[in-house]
């Protein structure tokens, strides 16, 4: 036996509403274009640490290439410079009494004898002393006074060297005799050992003696004399 149950109409919920074609369209457009307007997204950030650090060793190898290059060459077999030796034979010493050169414009009212009238007529330009000591190989100590005087000339350099070699002549005065120092019983080195040079324009003499006297005399003005001209060298440290 066959029930015949009841037909109702349908509600609007039973099934899914269905849209006109021309309505999907539209909504398909608008998608579209909402897409569009959005903004793009930005590539992904590549780690440029990575390449700054290549390029800075780049530019470090490439600078000191660079540095090579420039520097001069040198040969192999080319002598290395040396300091010159300024050392002598004997070791001088400036005393605390004098540490400095004395300088005086007036080289005649410095000197004596003959030496003291040439420069008169014949004037320097400049007188530039020293004083120094220095020990002997047997404890003994030896003062030198040493003088630079600077002429006009070359010629009248070489005339006062000349003039101060010979005998009785006279000469600039050494420090002691000038009084600018004392070393008893000195009263002056003109009584040890004289040396003397010319360069240019100057003249440098030197004197040299000791309180401390050897039993020969001869013998005790050798060897003053071979410490005045160990100390011509020194002229160079204070000269015009």
């Amino acid at each position: 036996m066959t029930q015949n149950l009841p037909r109702f109409p349908p509600r609007p919920t039973d099934t899914a509403p269905l849209y006109p074609a021309d309505e999907l369209m539209k909504l398909q457009s608008i998608m579209d274009n909402r897409q569009g307007q959005l903004p793009p997204q930005p590539p992904p950030q590549k780690r440029t640490w990575v390449g700054k650090a290549l390029a800075l060793v780049g530019v470090a190898v490439v600078s000191g290439l660079v540095w090579w290059v420039l520097q001069p060459s040198t040969p192999v077999d080319q002598p290395v410079a040396q300091p010159q030796k300024t050392a002598g034979e004997f070791e001088f010493s400036t005393v605390p009494e004098l540490p400095e050169p004395v300088k005086d414009s007036d080289c005649a009212a410095h000197a004596s004898g003959q030496t003291g009238t040439f420069l008169k007529t014949t004037q320097c330009l400049q007188l530039t002393r020293a004083f120094y000591t220095a020990k002997l190989p047997d404890g003994r100590t030896v003062y030198s006074s040493v003088s630079v005087v600077k002429m006009k000339s070359s010629a009248d350099a070489k005339a006062l060297r000349e003039l101060t070699q010979k005998d009785g002549t006279g000469n600039i005065k050494d420090l002691v005799l000038d009084k600018a120092i004392s070393v008893p019983p000195l009263t002056t080195l003109a009584n040890g050992g004289y040396a003397s040079e010319q360069r240019d324009q100057e003249v440098v003499i030197v004197e040299s003696d000791s309180p401390t006297k050897g039993p020969d005399a001869l013998a005790h003005n050798k060897e003053m004399k071979k410490v005045s001209n160990d100390a011509i060298r020194l002229a160079s440290s204070f000269s015009n």
